[in-house]
C-alpha cells in the first residue's frame, strides 16, 4: 500500500522543516534570560519544585553553544529533545523526498488503562528525578522556597 503525501501534508512537512531549524537557531542565539516569561502559574511558582521541563530552555540554548555540561546542569532533557528535533526533521525531510506517508507503516499506538498508567508512572518517575537533581545539586533557579511542597522536600 502506498499512500502518498496530500496537498496538505506536503504543506505541513515544508512548514515544518523550516521552523524547527528556525528555532533552534533562535534557541542557539537569543539568551535564555530574555525568552522566560516569569507566569505566576507555572509549575514551580505553584508547588515550589521544579516541573519536567523547568530549565530546558536554558539547557538548549547550552546545547546549542556546545556547552554540554551546563546543558546537563540545567535539564538532561535537552539532549533527548534535540535528537528527536533532528529525526523529525530528517523523517519528514525523507517523507518529502519519497512523497510517501512513512507513518501509515507504522503501529498505530492505542490507549489503553496498562498505557495510560505506563504513562503516568512515567511522568512521574521523571518529575521525581527532575526534582531530586534540582534538590541534591541545589539548583536555587528552578526551586521556589514559597511552593507548599518546598518544605516537604528541601530542608
Amino acid at each position: 500500500m502506498i499512500a502518498h503525501l496530500t496537498p496538505a501534508e506536503r504543506k505541513w512537512r515544508v512548514l515544518s522543516l523550516a521552523l524547527i531549524p528556525i528555532t533552534l537557531v533562535a534557541l542557539r542565539i537569543i539568551p535564555p534570560g530574555s525568552l522566560w516569561l516569569p507566569f505566576p502559574t507555572s509549575c514551580d511558582a505553584i508547588t515550589g519544585l521544579p516541573c519536567i521541563f523547568c530549565g530546558t530552555t536554558r539547557a538548549m540554548h547550552h546545547l546549542l553553544q556546545g556547552e554540554f555540561g551546563r546543558a546537563l546542569y540545567y535539564n538532561w532533557l535537552a539532549f533527548p529533545l534535540l535528537a528527536g528535533a533532528g529525526a523529525a526533521f530528517l523523517f519528514q525531510l525523507l517523507e518529502l523526498l519519497k512523497d510517501r506517508n512513512l507513518l501509515v507503516f507504522f503501529p498505530r499506538p492505542r490507549l489503553t488503562r496498562r498505557s495510560l498508567g505506563a504513562a503516568v508512572t512515567g511522568f512521574v518517575v521523571l518529575w521525581s528525578l527532575q526534582v531530586y537533581l534540582a534538590v541534591s545539586q541545589h539548583k536555587r533557579e528552578l526551586l521556589n522556597p514559597n511552593g507548599p511542597l518546598y518544605s516537604l522536600v528541601v530542608r
